[in-house]
């Protein structure tokens, strides 16, 4: 009867705790409850924080500074030459690739070689490894440095002997190596500038290198120009001579075979025989254009005859001729006199005679004067196929004659081609060697020095304030995810709401937790004696009000039953304080110790051995008032258990049923502390013996799927669930959750309450 209007599993959405960080009904995150959490995992946090803290800091402290100094080159956009040698070598580009190109150039172990040489650094420890007699600190993880050298030896193998030249060699490679770790070469977006620069643990050094690679950079840029420029005089001179003869010969093998063939030429114009035959070809082309014009006209005329036909009048010849014109003014003035005489009379009248008469006549000098215009057309369109009939003869002997030329023409522009191309050829050479030549005292680079590098004033790395303030906005995360890592896989309730959502069970009641300060010395269950005004005396007072008023009137519960989903939820220490208070308040209250398999009341209790216990009542003992224990404090009666191997032969029998109904009977209330649902069955057959079921479940530490198990068991053989009491409540921890339900105030400093 207490199950049937609490709200079943996911009815409710709002869980404070476990979906802080999840959107509320109207979209909006729970900004407080965020905060909470922060709040309740402060420490967490600050522990993160301070470890990354000084960890980072020993380990920037540990490190050796290193300056970096920077250059800047720019690449000359234009070249200020005083000839045009870019067509025979030209100078760096700038598009992407080009200058991605020089960079690789800067970068290049050839470039960085020279570098090492020409400053001297293999004498220098910090980039040779050999002349630095330290450690560094990997070395020391190495266990095979720690081994005798013959124990080396045995392990790795003997040493591989080189030759001083090999070793010098090895020793400069790994030079060049540790210089290009330290060398940074950069272009900037959208800039025809390049950012040469170099670190080092001195910072007048990495000045100098930076400065030393720049101006190595020019210097090569020039040499390669130089040596570029030499060998292309010396292949051009070369070429020029040969190209010379190449052009001799073949103007004279064109101008051989033309005066063979007897190919004249007239100017610009070409041969005389290719100007006939275009010539004659454009008059062939008018020809045929007046033809096809006749033709065309004769077309549309020549099937006219019948002058009623309409498609004549359009024609141009008609329409121009001055008789048809008069004839058909003519015609149509007889026929406006038919339409007049017709009003008046019949067509055989002899008038209408007379006028069709002269329309018929009319009509047949029409079509006679168009039959004229058509023969005149005819005639047109064979003097026009005569003259297109001549041209086309005389085209076709002026075409045989011009094939035997053509064949020789073909010749000749394939020696023409030979003799021009030799002479461009030629032309080309001359002029890009006097350009060379020209230029080959006046090269200069393609690239120069806006910014020479200084010497730096701060160290480059590490950048302790920018590392340390990373390290604790880092931090400062990672104690924060942790923080909500943690409040994600907290697996206990917290709050009657987060029950009353995850369960469809409602919550009754929240008991704190005593601590051993307040204790002092005396048990929980004396403590509520003698503190009756204390926040846990009235968490128990809250359970009761919340279990009398919370069904209907008439069917207040008299018979409780405490239980739990697992053992040390507090079940029956909260039966005990519960029936302790109730019976202080006046009321007759039995307390039964149903948990046979592991009792506790007699211990706790101090109970002799002749008073009654309930094993003995059910297995046939008669119990009377004056055999249970009594509580002097409170004036509570007690019957309490010993072990028995089956406990659920007992509560089935009729003799518990006739306690049960005894107790109902001499007791304003009784209480009952049961096994945990989930250890043993005896709870379920209990639940058929009362009026109201209470589960304990102890705060944020029994697990969810436990208390979901055990409710559920107790649904399915309609147990009467009256609600859950959230038992050992830590107040201080609860109330930085913020929930402001009961809990809450039991641990502020009120009025109300004498802790």
């Amino acid at each position: 009867m207490y199950d049937q209007n609490y709200p079943r599993k996911g009815e409710l959405a709002h869980d404070t705790e476990h979906h802080a960080m999840a959107p509320d009904e109207d979209g909006m995150i729970d900004l407080r409850a965020l905060m909470l959490v922060l709040l309740r995992r402060k420490w967490i946090i600050i522990n993160t924080l301070l470890f990354c803290s000084v960890f980072s800091l020993l380990i920037l402290f540990q490190l050796t500074p290193r300056y970096t100094a920077s250059a800047m080159l720019a690449l000359e956009t234009r070249q200020n030459q005083v000839v045009d040698v870019q067509s025979v070598l030209s100078g760096a580009g700038t598009d992407v690739a080009a200058i991605k190109t020089e960079i690789d150039v800067m970068t290049s172990r050839r470039l960085v070689g020279k570098a090492v040489d020409t400053l001297g650094l293999v004498r220098d420890p910090e980039f040779n490894s050999v002349l630095n007699p330290e450690r560094g600190l990997l070395s020391y993880l190495n266990p095979v440095t720690y081994l005798p050298e013959s124990w080396q030896r045995s392990i790795l193998g003997d040493v591989e002997q080189i030759n001083e030249a090999e070793r010098i060699s090895t020793e400069r490679a790994r030079v060049i190596d540790a210089v290009t770790s330290r060398l940074s070469v950069s272009n900037p977006a959208r800039s025809y500038t390049i950012s040469l620069s170099f670190e080092s643990v001195d910072a007048k050094k990495a000045a100098r290198i930076a400065n030393g690679i720049a101006n190595l950079y020019l210097t090569d840029q020039l040499e390669a120009k130089f040596e570029a420029t030499q060998r292309a005089n010396e292949w051009l001179n070369e070429r020029i001579f040969d190209l010379r003869e190449n052009v001799r010969s073949s103007e004279n093998a064109a101008q051989s075979f033309r005066e063979q063939n007897q190919l004249i030429q007239t100017g610009n114009a070409g041969l005389v025989a290719d100007q006939q035959l275009a010539q004659l070809n454009t008059r062939l082309i008018d020809a045929r254009t007046d033809l096809a014009r006749v033709q065309a006209r004769y077309s549309q005329l020549s099937d006219i005859s019948d002058p009623n036909n309409a498609d004549y009048a359009g024609l141009a010849e008609v329409l121009d001729s001055a008789l048809i014109q008069r004839l058909r003014e003519q015609q149509s003035e007889v026929l406006r006199r038919r339409a007049e005489l017709a009003t008046r009379y019949g067509p055989r009248h002899p008038r209408m005679i007379n006028v069709e008469a002269e329309i018929s006549d009319i009509a047949d000098n029409i079509r006679l004067e168009i039959r004229k215009v058509v023969n005149g057309i005819q005639s047109e369109v064979s003097v026009a196929e005569a003259r297109v009939q001549a041209l086309e003869t005389s085209m076709d002997k002026l075409k045989v004659e011009n094939v035997t030329v053509n064949r020789a023409q073909v010749q000749l522009r394939e020696l023409e081609r030979e003799a021009e191309a030799n002479r461009v050829l030629l032309e080309t050479f001359l002029a890009r060697f006097k350009e060379t030549t020209n230029q080959q005292d006046i090269q200069q680079a393609d690239a120069r020095i806006i910014s020479s590098a200084d010497v730096p004033v701060v160290a480059s790395f590490p950048k302790k304030k920018l590392i340390f303030i990373l390290v604790i906005m880092a931090s400062l995360g990672l104690g924060v995810g942790l923080a909500f890592l943690l409040e994600t896989l907290d697996n206990g309730f917290r709050t009657l709401e987060q029950i009353k959502a995850e369960l469809g069970l409602r919550g009754v009641g929240i008991v704190p937790m005593l601590v051993a300060n307040k204790l002092k010395g005396i048990s929980v269950e004396d403590y509520l004696i003698e503190k009756p005004s204390s926040s846990f005396a009235e968490a128990h007072r809250n359970v009761h009000a919340s279990l009398l008023y919370s069904g209907p009137r008439q069917s207040t519960p008299q018979v409780i039953m405490l239980t739990s989903s697992v053992p040390g939820e507090g079940k029956s220490t909260f039966a005990l304080c519960y029936a302790r208070l109730m019976a202080k308040s006046g009321q007759k209250v039995l307390l039964i110790e149903a948990d046979l398999r592991r009792p506790v009341m007699r211990a706790r209790l101090n109970l002799s051995d002749d008073q009654a216990d309930l094993v003995s009542v059910l297995e046939g003992k008669e119990l009377g008032g004056q055999q249970l224990h009594k509580d002097e404090a409170s004036g509570l009666h007690v019957l309490a258990a010993t072990h028995h191997n089956d406990p659920q032969k007992l509560f089935s029998s009729d003799k518990f049923t006739g306690l049960i109904t005894w107790a109902r009977d001499n007791h304003d209330l009784v209480v009952l502390d049961t096994p945990p649902v989930m250890a043993v069955s005896d709870s379920i057959v209990l639940s058929h013996h009362v009026d109201a079921v209470l589960y304990a479940v102890q705060w944020e530490t029994t697990p969810k799927k436990s208390v979901e198990a055990g409710i559920a068991q107790l649904k399915e053989v309609g147990a009467p669930l009256a609600g859950a009491v959230v038992t050992q409540v830590n107040i201080k921890r609860h109330q930085s959750y913020g929930y402001g339900d009961q809990g809450y105030y039991y641990g502020s400093k009120s009025g109300y309450y004498t802790n």
